[in-house]
């Protein structure tokens, strides 16, 4: 049986109208701030950081240290940049190179907006198991 012409137009406009507020609502928002995707990283990790400057840009470098008994890798950082109040103005995901065992430190170095102040957290990684995979 077939729908009336007019009838079968709308029902595709709904749907296309439907699917396209959930892609919408699903998608982040242009002004929504990132977070650390890995709750408790601060039990596992430490990160020492200070602003500097690299070939004339501003940059954040530091070292991120595992202060876990765990291998990690796949290290990456959330470097925020704050203004005067302590607000986000911009953020940037960066990796931290290399394997980072137990005790051990590595080094980082970020491109970062110019501010008068910056913020570093552990974004994700991936913790090694005993059993040589990683998770």
């Amino acid at each position: 049986m077939m729908e009336p012409e007019g009838e079968g137009s709308m029902r595709r406009a709904l749907a296309i109208l439907g699917f396209a507020s959930i892609v919408a609502a699903a998608g982040p928002s242009a002004e929504a701030e990132l977070e650390p995707l890995m709750a408790g990283w601060e039990r596992i990790f430490t990160v020492s950081w200070q602003p500097g400057q690299y070939r004339g840009q501003p940059v954040v470098e530091g070292y991120v240290t595992n202060v876990s008994p765990n291998e990690t890798m796949q290290i990456r950082i959330l470097v925020e940049s704050l203004d005067g109040a302590g607000q986000v103005i911009a953020q940037r995901i960066a990796w931290v190179p290399g394997h980072l065992g137990g005790g051990g430190r590595l080094f980082f170095q970020v491109p970062a907006a110019p501010s008068p102040a910056y913020r570093v957290r552990v974004f994700s990684y991936d913790r090694a198991e005993r059993d040589g995979n990683f998770r």
